[in-house]
């Protein structure tokens, strides 16, 4: 197989927690679809890179199966590195092209493929969807990321110019420079401020800035780039025996979520067609990407989303309320706002109660049972008008709002962190392994933290061998060796005593493991095998 450009500039592989198994079988339940289970799953990636998206799934599920397949061959060496240094034994990576994956593959319960589709020859994209419907569970999920239009019509201009600039140079780094530079300069060249034209370059460059360079050059100066409307993509699906589940993002299929006025008039455009209505949205919002979940076309769907559905959750929200908590019947109006600043207008007590409740249990999930029974015991139901029933039912309605609306997380199965309150608490080896390395650390919902000194000595040692007195004494080395000061509230003077360092490092402790409890590091007790059965 030739070298491929990603052999000459790889790209870095990250974990993309919304391609993972336990987003794809939660989105399905909402729509009626009972997913595999994950725990023995079987999950490929088309594009695997070097194998950091499934490594984040393979410490998650130490006894599901998981495979990965690139064309670059120097990605699959590096990633077959890192596995090994993980121990890992439930995944393997293979240098192969897409389109000459055989049957003898097997099934796969979940397919996932993120950022390859829009950024392989149109022949290739066949390949994919067929690939899929070929080898796909027959209740089983895939997960395609790629570049829609009408966006995309819009960063074209910026493709175009890119490739035009660094089509008269070889070196990769001088053709990136170059091409950036020429955006830049277009972008001051316009006469007023006010111009479109201007402010779309502008907003380009402003990405490129928070945006490594190895991105930019797949992105950008890559011979293929083929974007696709919506409607395209989902005939595509139909042509192959497949047909559009969801998006990874439930909330961008809700009309309700736009201005009253433009959720009418979408809903009148498309509402007896599902396809319709997303492209519509599309359309509205200059959508350039999309996250987008497929299942057989001979899966019965249930489109029209339910309230009863939400009782088989497990809920979880870091939703908290913007003001000061009013009285606890009080009927006002309150906003609560995730941390990425998605929003709800709460009125009903009873769910006030709920999203409260749910905060302080975060990041752990809570059964609907259990949410509704605490809420019952804040909110009783009203005499007569309100009984316990109708009260259950305007619960899980008021919850499957917020899960429209983007405020509420679900599940269909316990994640994989849990409480720090065992005996030893542990984390999953890679958690480990960034800690003592330095940079950010990537939890067990793939998300990249940062971390204080004083953290990252504890977190590495969560490996199930360490109680607390062992972390208090690792502490206690580590800041007798210099590594930190420990100081009394409102002194400058460092304390130097043993028996003063050690207590303060006992209550210390209790306050970083429950940081890194609330930031999703410990594993929870059936995920403490993935860590000592991947080594």
């Amino acid at each position: 197989m030739p070298a491929t450009a990603y052999d000459a500039i790889p790209y870095l592989s990250h974990s993309f927690p919304r391609s993972h198994p336990e987003r794809l079988t939660a989105v399905a339940k909402l729509f009626g679809l009972d997913a595999p289970p994950l725990e023995s799953c079987r999950v490929l990636e088309l594009g695997c890179s070097t194998g950091g998206n499934l490594m984040a799934m393979a410490q998650n599920h130490p006894r599901a199966q998981f495979v990965g397949i690139d064309s670059s061959s120097r990605q699959i060496a590096e990633g077959w590195k890192r596995i090994d240094a993980l121990g890992l034994k439930n995944i393997r990576l293979r240098h192969l092209d897409i389109r000459d994956l055989r049957d003898d593959f097997g099934e796969f319960d979940y397919i996932v493929s993120h950022g390859v589709f829009s950024w392989v020859p149109l022949s290739v994209q066949d390949a994919m969807l067929e690939l899929c419907h070929r080898h796909l569970a027959r209740s089983g999920v895939a997960y395609f990321s790629y570049n829609t239009y009408p966006g995309w019509h819009i960063r074209g201009i910026v493709r175009d110019m890119m490739l035009y600039r660094s089509g008269q140079f070889t070196d990769p780094a001088t053709r990136l420079s170059q091409a950036k530079a020429l955006v830049e300069f277009v972008a001051g060249a316009a006469r007023s401020d006010n111009d479109p034209y201007r402010q779309l370059l502008k907003n380009e460059v402003a990405g490129f800035e928070h945006s490594d360079d190895y991105y930019l050059h797949h992105e950008h100066l890559e011979e293929d780039n083929h974007p696709i409307y919506f409607h395209d993509f989902a005939r595509k699906l139909a042509v192959n025996g497949l047909q559009y589940l969801g998006e990874s993002d439930v909330s961008s299929m809700v009309s309700s979520n736009f201005a009253p006025e433009v959720a009418r008039t979408l809903h009148e455009l498309g509402a007896h067609d599902l396809v319709q209505m997303e492209q519509y949205m599309d359309f509205v919002r200059c959508r350039y990407f999309r996250e987008t979940l497929v299942c057989h076309s001979t899966v019965r769907l249930q489109r029209q989303l339910h309230p009863q559905v939400v009782k088989g959750l497990l809920l979880a929200t870091q939703a908290a309320p913007e003001a000061p908590p009013p009285e606890p019947l009080d009927p006002a109006v309150e906003v609560f706002r995730t941390p990425a600043g998605t929003g709800i207008q709460c009125r009903s007590p009873l769910i006030k109660a709920g999203l409260r409740e749910l905060l302080k249990h975060w990041p752990m999930p809570v059964s609907f049972a259990d949410l509704y029974a605490c809420c019952r015991e804040k909110v009783p139901p009203n005499e007569g008008a309100e009984d316990a029933r109708s009260q259950e039912e305007f619960l899980a309605s008021e919850l499957l709002g917020c899960i429209a609306a983007g405020v509420i997380e679900w599940y269909v199965t316990p994640p994989p962190y849990g409480l720090a309150d065992a005996p030893y608490p542990t984390t999953i080896p890679n958690a480990r392994r960034e800690a003592a390395a330095g940079g950010a650390v990537l939890n067990l919902r793939g998300e990249p933290i940062e971390l204080d000194a004083i953290h990252r000595q504890v977190l590495q040692r969560l490996d199930g061998q360490h109680d607390r007195e062992r972390l208090t004494d690792a502490l206690l080395r580590y800041v007798s060796d210099g590594g930190h000061e420990l100081r009394r509230d409102g002194e400058s003077t460092a304390i130097t005593d043993p028996f003063e360092m050690r207590a303060t490092l006992t209550v210390a402790l209790e306050k970083v493991l429950e940081n890194l409890e609330r930031s999703a590091f410990v594993a929870r007790p059936a995920a403490t095998a993935s860590a000592s059965e991947a080594g």
